[in-house]
């Protein structure tokens, strides 16, 4: 969750993108919010070195033999990705997450139901993890809905609001299963969003869920 004043990720979080233990998507996502607000790059931090802390006071585990020779020819292995011409000028987009769209196979926007578009980050994805970014235009947003599981949503550039709190530039809005709520752009410019769910969107009304599972498949 966040923390109601801060819209920073909590600590749990936090705690989870520092160790690993958090899927990928959300990994980055944390990185990304270090990278726009420098409190939370100071948590984000913090929560590394403690990590770091543990490691050090760890037993100390055997390697093959051949461990360093195999990390050398996965290095000597690796090419350069292609890099996203539009994501490298575009300075909406942290650094970290310019990368992840050089991993991915999508880096066009497409329109999507409701007015929106998206790329989705198909190098974030995996089973039960779905990761994209959202352009949303002014005074548009989603209709009412509700969430299979966890979702955490970065605003980029632009602002919402869920029918709760706003949310602007760095902040991140959490929702769970038991949240229901309408987000919409409330200001002049378009919002752009990093959202990262944890399972699938239900719209409370019956067509438009109807619709948004047809629409899913396409």
């Amino acid at each position: 969750m966040t923390h109601a004043n801060e819209h920073i990720l909590s600590d749990g979080w936090l705690l989870d993108a520092a160790s690993g233990a958090a899927p990928r998507a959300i990994r980055v996502l944390a990185a990304c919010q270090a990278e726009l607000r420098p409190e939370a790059g100071a948590r984000m931090g913090a929560a590394e070195a403690a990590f770091g802390a543990l490691l050090e006071t760890a037993p100390v585990a055997s390697l093959r033999a051949d461990a360093l020779a195999s990390t050398l020819a996965q290095l000597d292995d690796a090419q350069p990705s292609a890099a996203a011409p539009v994501a490298d000028r575009d300075p909406v987009i942290p650094a970290v997450l310019k990368r992840e769209m050089a991993l991915s196979l999508s880096k066009q926007w497409r329109r999507r139901f409701g007015g929106h578009s998206e790329i989705v980050l198909d190098s974030l994805n995996e089973p039960g993890v779905k990761a994209r970014l959202l352009s949303i235009p002014p005074g548009k947003g989603a209709p009412e809905h509700g969430h299979e599981g966890e979702e955490l949503t970065l605003v980029l550039s632009g602002s919402f609001h869920d029918g709760q709190e706003r949310y602007g530039r760095g902040d991140a809005c959490y929702a769970n299963a038991d949240t229901i709520h309408t987000p919409r752009v409330d200001g002049e410019e378009a919002c752009i969003c990093f959202a990262v769910e944890l399972g699938s969107l239900k719209p409370t009304n019956p067509a438009l869920a109807a619709a948004n599972r047809m629409i899913s498949i396409l």
